[in-house]
C-alpha cells in the first residue's frame, strides 16, 4: 500500500504540474511544486476524514466547469451527430473489414 500510495503521488504530480504549466505557462511550475509540497505536508497532519472531504471538494469544484461546457457545447455537438448519421444514412463512408 505504501508503495502505491508514493506512487500515485509521482504521478498526479507529475500530471498536475504539465496542467499547470499548460494553464499558467512553464514559468509559474515551481509555484505549483511548492503548492503540492504544502498539500502533502498538510494532508500528512490532519485527519484522514478531513483529506477525504477536502479530495470530495475539490472534485466537486472540477464537476463545475464541466458541466458548464457541456451545457454551451451541446447545441453543437448534436449538429455534428445530426451530419454524421446523415452521411451514415447517405453511405458516404467507406466499410472496412
Amino acid at each position: 500500500v505504501v508503495l502505491f500510495a508514493f506512487s500515485t503521488m509521482i504521478s498526479w504530480s507529475y500530471y498536475g504540474e504539465r496542467c499547470w504549466a499548460w494553464l499558467f505557462g512553464d514559468g509559474s511550475s515551481m509555484v505549483y511544486r511548492w503548492l503540492f509540497l504544502l498539500m502533502v505536508f498538510l494532508g500528512s497532519i490532519i485527519t484522514s476524514t478531513n483529506v477525504l472531504d477536502f479530495g470530495d471538494l475539490m472534485i466537486l469544484g472540477m464537476a463545475f466547469p464541466n458541466v458548464l461546457g457541456l451545457y454551451f457545447l451541446a447545441g453543437g455537438v448534436k449538429s455534428d451527430l445530426n451530419d454524421y448519421l446523415d452521411k451514415l444514412k447517405k453511405g458516404e463512408f467507406e466499410k472496412t473489414q
